[in-house]
């Protein structure tokens, strides 16, 4: 499914992809992850090799090729034309623009999430020209799907605060990650942000998930602009099915 969201300056589009697209994994044949990539978005893809950190690459549409494969855990570009991706399954995927034309995609697992990858985002968004953003998260674990080992979450509610202690169903201790990047986004300085209410692990039939099934497979969410977009237009982002 693609989210188009309407700009001034342009059209920002995200998309997730599902399980029935098959495997956008970095290790997948390439000739057959182009033709997937090519199924979502038939422009140039930028994605890193993810480390669950908190580093943020900036791509241009000159400098695409030498930045794809980075290590990294975060994508930013003022450039339209170009397609960033996060892999996931089970970490919360995080596409993000500004009325400004940037855009930026994120992969927010725990790790990253305590390392400040959304503010470093938010903050790599700003230097490239960006106000006011936006962000959309896909699907990631929740929190009745999640058990999380008691010292690790000690560290991120030491963190984030209490709010993000949780329980699983079946009563272990869990972490609830979509509201630990809520916490995150709104440190941020980042406007809104909508999360989908869809768990990884819950939903088999939609999605991939490594933690409830051992899948190595992942989806791809991505964020772009459409080529020929402006970069510099004012106005605010609204939602458009």
């Amino acid at each position: 499914m693609v989210d188009n969201l309407g700009l001034d300056g342009g059209t920002v589009h995200v998309a997730t992809t599902t399980r029935d697209q098959g495997d956008f994994a970095v290790g997948v044949d390439p000739l057959e992850l182009a033709a997937r990539r090519r199924g979502v978005v038939g422009l140039p893809w930028a994605w890193l090799r993810q480390v669950h950190g908190a580093e943020v690459v900036t791509v241009t549409a000159a400098d695409l090729p030498a930045r794809c494969g980075s290590e990294g855990d975060a994508l930013v570009t003022r450039d339209p034309g170009l397609a960033l991706a996060i892999q996931a399954a089970d970490c919360l995927p995080v596409a993000l623009w500004s009325a400004e034309g940037v855009i930026g995609a994120a992969h927010a697992g725990w790790r990253g999430l305590e390392a400040g990858v959304v503010e470093a985002t938010a903050a790599s968004m700003r230097g490239l020209g960006a106000t006011e953003i936006d962000a959309r998260v896909g699907p990631g674990i929740h929190v009745e799907c999640y058990e999380f080992g008691e010292g690790d979450l000690d560290r991120m509610a030491g963190r984030f605060g209490d709010e993000v202690r949780g329980r699983t169903a079946r009563g272990t201790p869990g972490l609830d990650l979509p509201r630990a990047l809520s916490i995150a986004a709104s440190r941020a300085g980042i406007r809104s942000i909508g999360v989908d209410g869809s768990c990884t692990a819950c939903q088999a039939a939609q999605w991939f998930s490594y933690r409830a099934r051992a899948e190595p497979e992942r989806m791809a969410t991505v964020v772009w602009r459409d080529p020929g977009s402006g970069t510099d237009q004012a106005g605010r982002s609204r939602s458009a099915s």
